[in-house]
């Protein structure tokens, strides 16, 4: 009687422990299935936000409405112009340097204390500044009747210390000197331009031509340069 009470229990415990391992067998199974679904769900959704995101992007560009577009056209073109514009200008002033018109400056100006001179057309005439017995300016201007009111040239004895290249746009390299020049520049009717003459002396020099009308100027110019071309200082002679 005792062994049969000892057998059955032990069977029970074998069918229950099996029980158990199915049981949880199949837990394991569905834990397994949901969460194989959950992760394709989740890459699904990812892959969509992703494509959501580049069909906005994508739309964002081609949607943009028309008057910005025409903005930023306009706005290309506006750069480009000032870009070609200003090589454009570079090049012309370049090339006034290179065919500077000197055939008419047959009067000569001299000044001994710092041995400056300078050619200037016929028709014009001068007057010169001292500062303590030494040369400070000179001002050319036309008494022709060819130009109406009439162009004058400036010419001033400049302190080197004072000198500044980040001032110009464009320099040029001769043999006695470095010349300093920006773009033509207008006031009021009144077009002028410098040119800053940087010297390995004491002194540096600026020439300044000064004119009404851009046309007028335009015409006069390469006798200006030509006038810078044939300026001289210290020992140096024609």
């Amino acid at each position: 009687m005792k062994s049969f009470i000892k057998i059955i229990p032990s069977s029970n415990k074998t069918i229950s422990f099996s029980a158990s391992i199915i049981i949880h067998l199949i837990i394991f199974i569905i834990a397994a299935f949901v969460f194989k679904i959950t992760t394709e769900k989740s890459d699904a959704g990812s892959s969509y936000v992703q494509i959501k995101t580049r069909e906005l992007v994508n739309n964002l560009k081609n949607n943009t409405p028309e008057k910005e577009k025409k903005q930023i056209t306009e706005n290309n073109n506006l750069k480009n112009k000032i870009i070609n514009k200003n090589v454009s200008e570079s090049k012309s002033i370049h090339n006034i340097l290179a065919s500077s018109d000197t055939s008419g400056l047959y009067q000569v100006y001299k000044e001994s204390t710092l041995d400056v001179s300078m050619r200037y057309p016929v028709g014009w005439t001068y007057i010169d500044q001292d500062v303590k017995n030494k040369l400070d300016g000179v001002t050319f201007w036309a008494t022709n009747e060819i130009y109406s009111p009439p162009p004058y040239v400036h010419l001033e004895v400049k302190e080197k210390y004072l000198f500044n290249p980040g001032r110009y746009k464009y320099s040029i390299k001769t043999d006695d000197y470095t010349a300093y020049y920006n773009d033509p520049e207008e006031l009021s009717g009144q077009v002028s331009q410098e040119v800053y003459i940087r010297t390995s002396i004491d002194e540096d020099f600026s020439i300044k031509l000064i004119m009404e009308g851009r046309e007028s100027f335009k015409t006069f110019q390469p006798v200006f340069f030509g006038m810078i071309k044939t300026f001289k200082f210290d020992n140096s002679l024609f």
